[in-house]
């Protein structure tokens, strides 16, 4: 259901004319259920505005109802370009990418509405679950009992006075309990293919997945462990460095838990698509950061490792139209668990290392700023982390580039093929060792090693990202998707902007000093 909403409204959860808040489980199996009041709802969502235009729609609204949106006589047109488009194996822009989404969300709304979309009885034998439009019998029976429950558990009317989609009981009605309704619906269903629920305890697992929220605690958490670190580093004092590290390893565990959970559930290590990498990479950061927090004590390598945690667990978060957040089986390509270990895991911990050298270089860049010369001896412990993070990346890079190679002579029958993947693997390979070359040759120091990791990081950005999102060409198609090019795009911008103005008053300062 939040899936489904997700797709459709582009929120879990809809909020009624009123300001009613209704979560997707009540919403979706309305749809089915009161199909002429929710075709009259804006609850299909369009952002970009120039599908809006095509389709001569408002541009100051965000959300459509289905019933003006099947009206609309454009509508057929945009998704014929769209079919020609797909046909023709042409690569789809942000506006065809936009046009395909709607395409799939009002599908899926038609879908549900007519019970073709709703599974909700396992047949006598095979394994595709019966919809139910095709119920019969008992079957049939047993989902409407649960259905006019679910009708009568629901609001009867909006806060702000009008009649909501749930309609009075009918006089004399008997009612049962949802939760009845639903246990008899269930029963009927091992009655008639127990083997096809599959594992109680895995099913509970999911549902504490999905409840616990673990990666938005985890977030929190290392928030918290960045602020007290930070105190404590500016301060001086123990005990507050002592509860740094307690938070850190609360938030560490808690993010560790959700991972494993994650694994445990989809029977692989999670690092398919990009919303598993992202939170695989934080983690990677985070043990990088306590591991060096161990040997330097320093403070500053938790700090960075923190920060790079919240930014990558609040995108993972916030963002689930750009990242998928759900559980789906693996592509057929990746189902060779021990090449998607050794391979994908040695990349993507690469990503960590090099995006901790990026926190850590930007703490550095920061007291540079304030006036902190690179040479000296808080700039010049950040500029070694830096480098050591640096090392570790490259290292962990080239392996998993070169292993990927191997996967690559294994699936399709080539070890390199400058597929884009590939390309720019290499090209942020080259780019890294010519930072560790320039400080062993004596052409970088300091802040040249500071500067050179925030720069660099944008090459991981175009590999990890940029090709997936921006160039969507390449045999990596299962890892594809679309949106976020500006919010990325803008990243990478500020991150330039910043080097060069603290390239710019390190520059004045020292003809200051020089006049």
């Amino acid at each position: 259901a939040r899936e489904s909403m997700q797709l459709i409204y582009g929120k879990q959860t809809f909020t009624s004319a009123g300001g009613l808040k209704r979560p997707a489980r009540e919403v979706v199996m309305t749809w089915m259920l009161a199909p002429q009041f929710w075709n009259e709802q804006q609850i299909v969502q369009i952002n970009h505005q120039g599908l809006k235009e095509a389709l001569l729609l408002d541009k100051e609204r965000t959300y459509f109802s289905p019933a003006e949106l099947f009206r609309n006589e454009r509508f057929p047109l945009v998704i014929q370009e769209l079919g020609a488009k797909r046909e023709a194996k042409e690569k789809l822009g942000p506006y065809y990418q936009s046009a395909q989404r709607l395409e799939s969300a009002l599908g899926l709304y038609e879908a549900i509405k007519n019970g073709t979309g709703v599974h909700a009885v396992p047949p006598a034998t095979g394994d595709k679950w019966i919809a139910v439009s095709e119920l019969k019998g008992e079957g049939r029976d047993r989902f409407m009992t649960m259905a006019r429950a679910l009708i009568h558990s629901l609001p009867r009317r909006d806060d702000g006075g009008k009649e909501g989609v749930v309609p009075p009981a009918e006089p004399g009605a008997t009612e049962i309990s949802l939760a009845q309704a639903v246990e008899e619906l269930s029963a009927y269903g091992h009655r008639v293919n127990a083997a096809a629920y599959g594992s109680q305890r895995d099913i509970e697992l999911e549902v504490l997945y999905n409840d616990l929220h673990p990666f938005m605690l985890a977030w929190s958490l290392y928030l918290l462990t960045a602020l007290i670190a930070a105190f404590a580093w500016h301060l001086g004092s123990r005990w507050g460095y002592r509860a740094a590290w307690v938070a850190a390893v609360c938030a560490f565990s808690v993010h560790t838990f959700g991972f494993g959970l994650r694994i445990f559930l989809t029977g692989r290590p999670p690092v398919s698509n990009m919303y598993e990498s992202v939170i695989w990479v934080s983690w990677g950061a985070v043990l990088f950061s306590l591991v060096f927090e161990a040997i330097r004590r320093k403070r500053y390598p938790m700090v960075a490792g923190s920060v790079v945690a919240v930014i990558c667990l609040i995108v993972a978060d916030m963002a689930p139209a750009i990242l998928d957040q759900s559980l789906q089986p693996l592509e057929p390509v990746l189902r060779s668990n021990y090449w998607l270990t050794i391979h994908v895991l040695t990349i993507t911990l690469s990503y960590s290392a090099f995006f901790l050298a990026w926190g850590l270089a930007n703490i550095g860049l920061g007291f540079v700023l304030r006036g902190d010369k690179p040479a000296g001896e808080r700039v010049r412990d950040i500029v070694q982390s830096v480098y050591r993070a640096i090392q570790v990346g490259t290292v962990l890079l080239a392996a998993g580039t070169i292993l990927g190679g191997i996967w690559a002579d294994y699936s399709w029958g080539r070890f390199w093929g400058w597929d884009p993947k590939e390309t720019w693997a290499f090209i942020a390979l080259l780019g890294y060792v010519a930072i560790l070359h320039g400080r062993l040759g004596g052409w970088i120091h300091g802040f040249g090693i500071l500067a050179s990791a925030v720069i660099s990081f944008s090459l991981v950005i175009m590999a990890w990202y940029g090709v997936n999102y921006v160039l969507g060409a390449g045999l990596h198609t299962y890892g594809f998707g679309a949106g976020g090019v500006q919010y990325v795009g803008g990243f990478v911008i500020l991150n330039l902007i910043y080097v060069g103005y603290v390239a710019f008053i390190r520059a004045q300062r020292e003809k200051v000093k020089a006049s």
